[in-house]
């Protein structure tokens, strides 16, 4: 430092470039994106593209809902038919539904007597 000023550092030269393909040599102080002989474009190539793998990740999970949301659209409304010669005989249809919950039990607690020990 000469009188609290800073020097600067003198300007640096120009480098020697080569061509990875033609391999003829150009002077520059940055590399060029191509060559001035052949132009072959030499810059680094990006990285990994994110933005390419969530947009095939969407793509593929609406298709993956259309295709399970139309199964159960078919399960649904296809009518119930008799037992066919490809499949195992049907449980005969009944108008009562067996779903859970449907019967009406009365809830005791403890459901063992010994569950306080």
């Amino acid at each position: 430092m000469i009188g609290g000023h800073v020097m600067p550092l003198a300007a640096k030269g120009p480098k020697l470039f080569t061509c990875p393909r033609c391999r003829k040599a150009y002077l520059g102080h940055d590399p060029l994106p191509d060559c001035p002989s052949c132009g072959y474009d030499y810059r680094v190539k990006a990285g990994f593209r994110w933005d390419v793998l969530v947009y095939l990740l969407s793509v593929l999970g609406l298709i993956s809902y259309l295709l399970v949301s139309s199964s159960y659209r078919t399960l649904i409304t296809a009518p119930l038919s008799g037992p066919s010669s490809t499949t195992a005989p049907a449980a005969p249809v009944t108008g009562d539904e067996k779903l859970p919950g449907s019967r009406h039990a009365p809830f005791v607690y403890p459901s063992e007597p010994a569950a306080n020990r």
